[in-house]
């Protein structure tokens, strides 16, 4: 399905990284390219390896021309997982899901004005603190989050939501207004947390960085701010005229391809400051000898669009805002240079995560992914999303196949099905033609096939943990 998909796009794909760091020692990293310093595997006899973990914000799967370091150090010496998928297009959601390996429906973060209702011991930063890493955070955290964030030992957390040139961060509890850019700003204090970190040896850290790129306005750094992107010519989805077989929602909030390539062109741009904090972590690992004994993790916390179907947002059932990638690295025990077709998940990392270190979850806090170190398969994928906001898109639910996309919209009140569309991902990739609304009743799938996958999208909305009779996708 997606590598159908994507064979219409231009080759390569761009990347999110998502790496939980923290710290807050000031200083400048030098811009000289990755180490040549060897990267030796990690034993089998290594126990509880360092945990780096990278994560965008709205970035959309496309493209890792603009991002030559996380091709070479992720996609080159890593696994990349081309079939990826949040589980919410929503940042909040998304990230609590990235947190706990846990859906929305489980984990209760189900819109952006919701984080407080994550229970932090449901987390990963929890359950590695608790066995004894130095647990570090970042960047982003939670959209408004104005408190110390939970389970870290350190932390540099934007205050509100994000910022480029100007930005509000919590440094450890003490508020300070920094007018450096941010991604920057956050490369330099992950290097100097390494090296702090290093200096207890005996210890394994969590570092987790989320920069804010490349979320809207797009700033890129200085030096990027005239960067060639190449002249974008768009794709079928963003020329889409006839939108009567969308849903009603989608027609009132049509926009111009010219500003869908706008933003192509502003996010690429942002996001290759993110390409220069990787390539300087790992640089910094290699001289401090730890690049072997980490598991590093890069992805997105969801996609957005660039004008398919008129669309310039996240939130919504559609590929562009659901697909992300996902790079796994960790020499000796993860395959390099391997893609993955499997269905991966934001749900997944979690998983992935305790695996590496060896640990149980809380039985309280079943884990709704799975880890991707082990050899396993899944058909589908669900995606969901609720509505609380007036202008937001109606709460909907999805399944996602090799084959078709199936969406379900519902009456906030009653929960009764109020919009449908189905998609064959194999002949219409672009999502073009819903076969349920098209006005052709000769090509709609089988009653019975709906009636079906309606049952089957009732039973993952309420799914938990990955056996039982209610087990997630």
């Amino acid at each position: 399905m997606t590598r159908n998909r994507r064979s219409l796009r231009p080759a390569a794909a761009v990347a999110t990284c998502f790496v939980f760091v923290g710290g807050f020692a000031g200083g400048t990293v030098s811009g000289a390219g990755v180490s040549s310093l060897p990267e030796p595997a990690s034993s089998p006899e290594d126990s509880m390896p360092n945990v780096l973990v990278i994560l965008t914000d709205d970035q959309r799967d496309y493209n890792l021309r603009v991002l030559p370091q996380v091709r070479k150090i992720f996609k080159e010496r890593g696994t990349f997982f081309r079939n990826a998928f949040v589980t919410t297009p929503l940042c909040c959601p998304s990230r609590a899901t990235f947190f706990t390996g846990r859906y929305a429906h489980n984990h209760g973060v189900e819109t952006n004005d919701d984080p407080s209702r994550l229970d932090q011991r449901s987390t990963i930063q929890r359950y590695l603190q608790d066995a004894g890493y130095r647990t570090a955070l970042l960047g982003k955290y939670f959209n408004l989050w104005r408190h110390d964030p939970r389970h870290f030992d350190d932390w540099v957390m934007f205050r509100i939501s994000g910022g480029f040139n100007e930005a509000t961060y919590n440094i450890n509890g003490r508020v300070r207004d920094v007018r450096k850019y941010s991604t920057d700003f956050i490369r330099n204090r992950s290097i100097r947390l390494l090296r702090q970190y290093e200096s207890d040896d005996e210890r394994p850290w969590f570092l987790q960085v989320h920069p804010y790129a490349p979320h809207a306005p797009f700033i890129p750094a200085k030096r990027h701010a005239d960067a060639r992107v190449g002249n974008w010519k768009g794709n079928p989805a963003t020329f889409e005229r006839d939108l009567s077989d969308k849903p009603e929602w989608i027609s009132r909030r049509r926009k111009p391809f010219r500003e869908g390539k706008r933003i192509r062109r502003d996010q690429l741009r942002t996001l290759m400051a993110v390409d220069d904090l990787v390539k300087e972590i790992f640089r910094e690992l290699r001289r401090l000898g730890e690049a072997g004994n980490t598991i590093a993790v890069f992805a997105s916390d969801h996609g957005l669009h660039w004008g398919e179907h008129g669309l310039t947002q996240k939130h919504s059932p559609y590929l562009p805002a659901i697909e992300i990638p996902i790079f796994l690295k960790w020499p000796g025990r993860v395959p390099r240079g391997k893609v993955d077709d499997r269905f991966a998940s934001a749900a997944d990392v979690v998983p992935t995560i305790m695996d590496a270190a060896g640990l149980t979850p809380d039985p309280e806090y079943p884990l709704d992914g799975r880890s991707l170190l082990e050899d396993w398969d899944r058909d589908r994928v669900l995606v969901e999303f609720r509505k609380r906001q007036v202008r937001r898109p109606p709460t909907f639910a999805s399944l996602v196949t090799r084959q078709y996309q199936y969406v379900e919209y519902y009456d906030d009140e009653t929960d009764e099905v109020i919009f449908r569309e189905y998609y064959d991902l194999v002949n219409d990739p672009w999502q073009l033609d819903n076969l349920l609304a098209d006005g052709d009743p000769e090509n709609d799938p089988p009653q019975e096939t709906i009636a079906s996958l309606h049952a089957r999208l009732a039973v993952d909305r309420v799914c938990a943990g990955i056996t039982g009779p209610t087990a997630c996708p």
